[in-house]
């Protein structure tokens, strides 16, 4: 217990705010010519205008600066406030993994990680970038399961990964006790990076490709112009820019509300211990990978000749920086760190020093403890932002260091070519909007870091912060009826519905849970009878103008719609690659109502504004999607109980498949669409949310005779 018992007092006798006794901290020195290499040039004068100012000099924000250089863009400048590597990225672990538990995020990973392995060549620089691999490891068969569903996901991408036995681990890792351990996940490519390195050779690369780093220049101000440029304030006069990025970190939401802005963003207190050195890792012929203990919730790798340990405290023990949001970062925070507080790692050290038992002998050198900033969901915001032309956001990077190279490309591609270069919409930053309260955001922040090596799970739920104020009109009558809710974009909409005979709850799984036989049930429900379902999360907006259907007839892969009719149409790039899928229907010559999906509401609605705008288009948008409500209705009997309730003609020959008509529904006004996502027979019924209620109430009644009963997202995506 020596590095528990001991280290509590030794660390409180050694912290230094910048401990250059620890090689992690060491000022930068060029393997070139072994002089201190520049941080940025702080003598230099503003300029007056440029192509794109990037605001802030951690590593994503000197990545973008590079790739905009690299790729030719003339006039590329890059403010920070101190010097090159303040704030987050200077004290990061440095860890890099082509892992990923989700999908788009892999090529991210996969770029940077090449980026890096060529770098030093290109710069001259020394990375110190160690590849000894990773392995996740399993000590419950449920991670091993999930080790299995990792693996389909991976299939397709180029990186290596293989699941490998224990005495595969022991031959990687000899220090360990592999007692608990049942198998691992090994990426044999993966490692760390020295951050502060990094950071210098992109800025090395960057000045070589001709863009400008000035450090020493706060930024004071932002303002949008009349003719669409930003004018950027700083303590040494004002530039003028095309584009502005706001890649500061944990000031971005402090830069955010310069301009009005309150971004879903909040610093955590994320701490790790670097022992002194170890005789049995000193000893050690050949570098062991990065080890993930996932049920420890911790990182492990060698640091010199000891180890370096991460953990991800449970949310009940970690720490937000809550009063940074509210009354701003302490003016001059920028290479600090905070107070330690080891008490919080406790549980996490106990498994760290069971998995390798060299650790309990061992000192603690250093303890980082250091702010890193979190996004709700612990995605980053990355791209443009909607009513605010060419801001672009590089912010909320949990993980900076790895995804550096692959967002700087990333972003570099979208700013000078006008798209994106591949979808990655879970990383758009207007996925949250009004319903995301300050408070929400410290709750998932404080859930998404305790929950940083929980399982990923297919159809995966997490609670916090839930309800929001986006639920349905009927909320509480789904509920009753049995209602498992998921969440959308916001949104509470029912996922599966649960008889008194059902298992309830959420009980995730990478087999058959217990919603898989109500799931059939409700698809057999739809297949032979008539189901009834609230689609009111999707994405609702209303196209009118003069310009309308010639703009429409631009943007998207379709025949605009005659009036009175609907189609599915591709929303397209300039370049011609598939932007979004949407639902179009022409009420007028002049008025549209598209559709989309929960997810895409301002994504798609930020890139028709764009396109209007670059085209001078005489349209205007409206959002209706917290206006107007949707229950859908599908099934063979689904035109037998419409029948009941309106007077308005609904035969396949007077209503047919992609129609539209304004129609009453008992005795309730409704835009019925007839399409369904199931493919059955059925109406999408477009309402105001205050008629809810009674237009659900009043099918449920008419359907009685024909069974009708409830369905969920789950019965609907698995009959799409």
């Amino acid at each position: 217990m020596r590095l528990i018992r001991e280290s509590f007092s030794l660390f409180r006798g050694r912290f230094l705010y910048r401990n250059s006794r620890n090689p992690r901290f060491r000022p930068y020195v060029s393997a070139a010519n072994g002089r201190n290499e520049d941080r940025g040039s702080s003598n230099k004068n503003i300029k007056d205008s440029a192509e794109v100012v990037i605001i802030g000099g951690g590593v994503v924000g000197v990545s973008i600066a590079y790739h905009l250089a690299r790729l030719g863009l003339p006039n590329v400048v890059l403010l920070e406030k101190s010097e090159l590597t303040a704030g987050s990225t200077w004290h990061a672990a440095g860890l890099t993994a082509f892992y990923h538990p989700g999908i788009n995020m892999k090529k991210v990973h996969y770029y940077s990680i090449n980026l890096f392995s060529q770098l030093e060549e290109e710069t001259g620089q020394n990375l110190s970038f160690h590849r000894p691999g990773s392995i996740r490891l399993a000590t419950t068969a449920k991670r091993m399961d999930e080790f299995h569903y990792q693996m389909q996901r991976q299939g397709w991408h180029q990186a290596p990964q293989m699941i490998i036995d224990v005495q595969k681990i022991l031959e990687y890792f000899p220090l360990l006790n592999t007692d608990k351990i049942l198998g691992g996940l090994y990426n044999p490519l993966d490692g760390h990076i020295d951050p502060y390195s990094l950071t210098m050779a992109l800025a090395s690369g960057a000045r070589k490709y001709g863009a400008d780093i000035i450090c020493g220049k706060p930024v004071t101000g932002l303002k949008l112009r009349n003719d669409g440029k930003w004018e950027i304030n700083t303590s040494d006069g004002t530039v003028t820019a095309k584009h502005v990025v706001n890649a500061t970190g944990f000031w971005a939401y402090e830069v955010g509300k310069m301009i009005g802005l309150e971004l879903p963003l909040v610093p955590i207190h994320h701490q790790y211990i670097v022992t002194s050195s170890i005789p049995e890792v000193k000893a050690l012929k050949k570098e062991p990978p990065v080890l993930r203990h996932l049920e420890g919730s911790f990182y492990l790798r060698k640091e010199r000749d000891g180890l370096l340990v991460g953990p991800y405290e449970h949310q009940d023990k970690m720490k937000l920086c809550e009063d940074w949001i509210i009354n701003g970062v302490p003016p001059g925070f920028g290479k600090e760190l905070f107070q330690p507080d080891l008490d919080r790692l406790t549980d996490h050290l106990e498994v760290a020093m069971d998995l390798v038992p060299v650790l309990r002998t061992a000192n603690i050198q250093t303890t980082v403890s250091g702010p890193i900033m979190y996004t709700p969901d612990l995605s980053p915001l990355v791209g443009p932002f909607i009513d605010y032309p060419n801001l672009w956001m590089a912010a909320g990077f949990g993980y900076g260091i790895i995804h550096s190279g692959g967002i700087g490309k990333y972003l570099a591609d979208w700013i000078i070519t006008g798209e994106p270069p591949y979808d990655l919409i879970e990383t758009d930053p207007n996925r949250f909007s009004k319903w995301t309260t300050r408070n929400y955001v410290f709750e998932k922040a404080r859930e998404s870091y305790g929950m940083n090596n929980s399982y990923t799970y297919p159809k995966e739920e997490r609670w916090a912060g839930r309800p929001t104020t986006r639920v349905p009109t009927i909320y509480n009558q789904l509920l009753n009826s049995g209602a498992e809710m998921g969440f959308h974009a916001g949104w509470e909409q029912p996922a599966w519905f649960a008889s008194k005979s059902d298992k309830k709850g959420y009980i995730p799984s990478f087999r058959r849970t217990n919603w898989f036989e109500p799931v059939g049930r409700e698809c057999n429900l739809v297949l032979n009878a008539i189901g009834i379902i609230d689609l009111s999360p999707f994405g609702k907006l209303e196209l009118l103008g003069k310009d309308a259907t010639a703009f429409l007839d631009r943007i998207v892969a379709n025949n605009v719609p005659k009036v009175g009719t609907t189609n599915i149409s591709h929303m397209l790039s300039s370049s011609g690659r598939v932007y979004s899928e949407l639902t179009v229907t022409t009420l007028a010559a002049d008025h549209f109502f598209i559709v989309t999906g929960s997810g895409s509401e301002l994504h798609d609605l930020r890139w028709m504004k764009e396109y209007a705008s670059k085209w001078n288009s005489q349209v205007s948008f409206k959002n209706v999607t917290d206006e107007m409500a949707c229950l859908g209705i599908a099934g063979p009997l689904s035109r037998e109980v419409l029948l009941k309730l309106t007077n308005n003609p609904v035969t396949n020959k007077e209503f047919p498949f992609l129609h539209i008509r304004n129609i009453d529904v008992a005795g309730v006004p409704v835009r019925a669409m007839r399409i369904s996502y199931t493919g059955e027979l059925g109406w999408e019924l477009y309402h105001k949310k205050e008629d809810t209620s009674k237009l659900y109430s009043a099918l449920l009644e008419a359907g009685k005779q024909h069974g009708i009963g409830n369905f969920g997202t789950y019965a609907l995506n698995s009959l799409r």
